[in-house]
């Protein structure tokens, strides 16, 4: 799963692989992690809601998935990008 957007005209790509759980933003300076592999709470978790905020380029920036109820891991999550408060990217995928 790859989301591209751009703050301040700086291009920047959330991605996610979800064979292992690593999550994070990749910019042109590197990679900001914010799901890790090692964590427990990346591979376990009853909430249907997960939300991790970093801060980049001076702005929050919020990453917010929703997965299904039932059957989660055979239908797709909704994933949205928030800018310091403001729907950026709304999508989504596996």
């Amino acid at each position: 799963m790859h989301i591209d957007f751009e703050i301040d005209g700086r291009p920047v790509q959330y991605f996610r692989d979800a064979m292992v759980g690593t999550s994070g933003l990749r910019t042109a300076e590197g990679v900001i992690e914010i799901d890790s592999p090692l964590s427990p709470s990346t591979h376990f978790s009853l909430a249907l809601k997960k939300q991790r905020t970093v801060e980049l380029y001076g702005h929050q920036v919020t990453v917010e998935k929703v997965r299904p109820l039932f059957f989660a891991g055979f239908r797709p999550s909704k994933y949205r990008i928030l800018i310091d408060g403001i729907t950026s990217v709304e999508t989504s995928g596996f």
